[in-house]
């Protein structure tokens, strides 16, 4: 075998602090804003909602209205399902309930959530451990739920203070994973992964029942030698997200859990990845509340956590035996203590979530009614020390920060190591679908407890089986609190050329001379995009994003529906099958969604809609994905699921305002008046509304030459867009003072201040205006 080693030298990688990924069109941060506390107002039946009360082990759902007001929403929603939610807090006098909007009316979102969780934390006077131990979980970039405060009235009745709290679902997934086409398991008690361990519900994909995976990891844990385990576990698991959960469990005395209960957890099978991810659940039994005398939550040993209930837990005991794996575990300890749970960092969040909840909590006649708890007491749970034990919740033994503190004392010397060989916990790469003349942009996240000398990438050009070396660079987020972030090394793959592929693997070596390659078990494979010859195939041809009154949604019958939608259109001679080929608003993810009709064909200037409204259950075309009003990526992909035939980036767009090519498949593109189903014409559209959010996007993206940022402005601004490359050095800056509400525009055309043309590849464009700031990747191909 030939080796070749090459001197790519290269500078990376300390970026401005924004996300390099693509723009969302989510809008569920409305509901979880923890700024302030919502207020709910939920009104139903009287009759019901005593029915309701009095037989709480039921789930039968009942009718009501729902109000969700916060600074950014004021809506209310009928025909809502509302129902008691819980295990043992069933019982309890201060009830949690579920609120589902599609119960009655399948398909319904309400600020893109099907569901949401209103939680009564009836065992805990602070009302507050299990939003701080969130707060946690999402500093530490672990997939996990959000929750914020509310108010919740029924029937104009004071319920009390509830936490909001996401929940875990299709929707969950589709937010966070690369592939949300999975099965969800959720797992209660008795879910140890021992040989017959069971209780792992599955939660999504209902129709088809299957635990073969998790059959697959039980047999995995259970059967294969401690020597070799680490390569076939990290075939089917995140190892780093499980170690990551299970380090934060420990810290904040979560004993409810799979290593001390084997209970409250979500597993979530990503079939495109092929592993599970990790997902923590139910977190009100922390920060001190113990149901046994026994234990002092603040003096646990981190490497032996107690076990609350007996038996094997193969999982978390076979991976601390790996010398790997524990030092792994180890550094995520320290590095969530020194980022996140210092003393100082807590009491800051704890007493901030103190004052804004006061109000509410101390009005709160239900939290009084399980354990008696008083208003002192409430005052008391936050940062009291030493703490008085309430009279009737015994169960609680400390004060929210009496806790952090104590927890910090113990642990301050017993974080130790045991000098493993180094290990790459975390490998990705971008762009996922390169163009030809695009860099791939290697990260790895690694750790060596003797210190990590150097990572290389061992790169296996096309069907070669020569090898080119190419050297990482350390390249750490600053001030991150997630610890990949902190073990981030950065390098560089240079272009694939047409039709290139190739695959790698890491190379990782410590200052003691220990070397280890990963991935264990293969490489990593990467493949250029391919473009279809222009001109011989289908286009996009119009996108409405925010269809209000203009044109309905025939599939639905029974009410009217106005859903988004995008015209292609054929501007050949010749007849274009569809069947097979793709849509997708995502440029990682070609593939999303698949004409699957048989012998669908669009015949030589015809015209024909998708609807993107994601309920393909709906007779017609109906496609998995929505469309963002304030702007993003779309595609037609060829049967392969790789060749791009298509794509466009829009930006933000009016409502029952088109975008679309001027005539149909010329290649300027228009905000226009509507023209569905036939050819487009010029109009003049006004731009003058005022938006009602801030926005930014960038079309064309990818571009060449030049690109057009447009942003909207709600409010008068000094606006500031600047772009940088992936030095973090400054490229290009414009500003414009004292702005007034509106849409605006403004052409970069690949320059840099000095008027020189920069080289094509990855490029970052980030605009602040007044209190907003938003960013996006931009990629300049040539």
């Amino acid at each position: 075998m030939k080796f070749i080693y090459s001197a790519l030298l290269f500078s990376l990688l300390v970026l401005p602090t924004f996300s390099t990924y693509a723009q969302t069109t989510d809008t569920s941060w409305k509901l979880y804003d923890d700024s302030q506390v919502a207020q709910v107002n939920i009104t139903m039946s009287q009759a019901a909602f005593d029915w309701m009360m009095a037989n709480y082990m039921s789930d039968s759902a009942h009718v009501c209205t729902f109000k969700f007001k916060n600074k950014y929403i004021d809506t209310t929603i009928t025909n809502v399902a509302i129902r008691i939610r819980g295990n043992t807090s069933r019982s309890a006098q201060k009830k949690s309930f579920k609120i589902s909007f599609n119960d009655f009316e399948k398909g319904r979102e309400f600020y893109d959530v099907e569901k949401l969780n209103l939680n009564g934390e009836h065992n805990d006077p602070s009302i507050a451990r299990s939003k701080v131990s969130w707060g946690l979980f999402q500093k530490s970039g672990l997939p996990s739920t959000r929750a914020s405060y509310a108010a919740v009235y029924i029937n104009d009745k004071y319920m009390g203070l509830y936490i909001s709290v996401e929940n875990i679902d299709d929707q969950f997934l589709k937010k966070r994973f690369y592939d949300a086409s999975g099965n969800l398991y959720k797992c209660l008690y008795g879910a140890s992964f021992a040989p017959g361990s069971n209780n792992y519900n599955q939660e999504t994909n209902e129709d088809k029942l299957d635990q073969s995976q998790i059959v697959r990891m039980i047999n995995i844990l259970n059967t294969i030698p401690a020597e070799v385990l680490p390569d076939s576990l990290e075939k089917i698991l995140f190892v780093d997200e499980f170690l990551k959960y299970q380090a934060m469990d420990v810290i904040i005395g979560q004993w409810d859990d799979y290593w001390s209960n084997m209970n409250n957890y979500y597993i979530y099978f990503e079939p495109k990845a092929g592993k599970f991810h990790w997902i923590p659940y139910d977190y009100d039994n922390t920060f001190g509340i113990s149901w046994s005398g026994s234990n002092d939550w603040t003096t646990t040993d981190p490497f032996k956590f107690p076990k609350i209930s007996g038996g094997n837990r193969p999982l978390i005991e076979k991976m601390l035996a790996n010398k790997q794996y524990r030092d792994l575990y180890a550094h995520i300890l320290q590095h969530i203590i020194n980022t996140s749970f210092q003393y100082y960092m807590m009491s800051s969040t704890v007493l901030g979530i103190r004052d804004q909840i006061r109000p509410f909590a101390l009005s709160d006649t239900y939290r009084r009614k399980d354990y008696q708890f008083t208003d002192e007491e409430f005052e008391n749970s936050f940062n009291q020390s030493p703490y008085t034990i309430p009279s009737q919740g015994t169960h609680v033994k400390k004060s929210i920060l009496q806790f952090v503190n104590q927890r910090n004392i113990y642990l301050k010397d017993k974080i130790t190591y045991v000098g493993s060989s180094p290990i790459v916990y975390k490998i990705d790469y971008e762009p996922k679908n390169p163009g030809p003349d695009d860099s791939v942009y290697v990260y790895a996240s690694g750790f060596a407890s003797a210190g990590i000398d150097q990572v290389n990438i061992q790169f296996h050009p096309g069907a070669l089986t020569v090898i080119y070396f190419y050297p990482m660079k350390f390249s750490p987020v600053a001030n991150s609190t997630k610890v990949e972030d902190a073990d981030r090394w950065v390098g560089v793959i240079p272009p694939l050329g047409k039709n290139g592929y190739g695959r790698f693997r890491l190379e990782i070596t410590d200052k003691n001379g220990a070397k280890v390659l990963y991935p264990r078990y293969g490489f990593t494979e990467v493949q250029a995009r391919e473009y279809a010859t222009t001109g011989s195939n289908v286009v996009l041809n119009e996108v409405m994003a925010d269809n209000s009154k203009t044109i309905k949604d025939p599939a639905n019958t029974t009410k009217d529906e106005f859903d988004d939608w995008i015209e292609l259109y054929n501007p050949t001679q010749n007849e274009i099958l569809l069947t097979g080929m793709y849509m997708t608003d995502d440029n990682t993810k070609l593939d999303k969604w698949q004409f699957t009709q048989p012998d669908l064909k669009l015949k030589p200037g015809e015209h024909i809609l998708i609807w993107c409204d994601e309920q393909g259950s709906q007779s017609g075309l109906h496609a998995s994905f929505k469309l963002s009003k304030s702007g993003e990526y779309i595609a037609l992909v060829a049967t392969d699921g790789k060749t791009i035939i298509d794509e466009f980036t829009f930006g933000a767009q009016q409502t029952d305002v088109s975008f679309g090519r001027v005539p149909s498949g010329g290649e300027k593109w228009s905000s226009m008046k509507p023209t569905p189903g036939i050819s487009n014409v010029t109009t003049n559209i006004s731009e003058k509304e005022i938006p009602a959010e801030f926005s930014l996007s960038a079309y064309p993206n990818p571009f060449n030459p030049a690109t057009t940022i447009q942003y909207s402005l709600p409010v008068q601004s000094d606006v500031s867009i600047t772009i940088y490359d992936l030095l973090g050095n400054r490229i290009w800056e414009e500003t414009k003072a004292a702005q007034v509400p509106g849409l605006y525009k403004t052409i970069w055309n690949g320059e840099n201040n000095f008027a020189v043309k920069v080289s094509s590849g990855i490029y970052f464009g980030r605009i602040t205006a007044g209190k907003f700031n938003s960013s996006l990747k931009l990629m300049l191909i040539k």
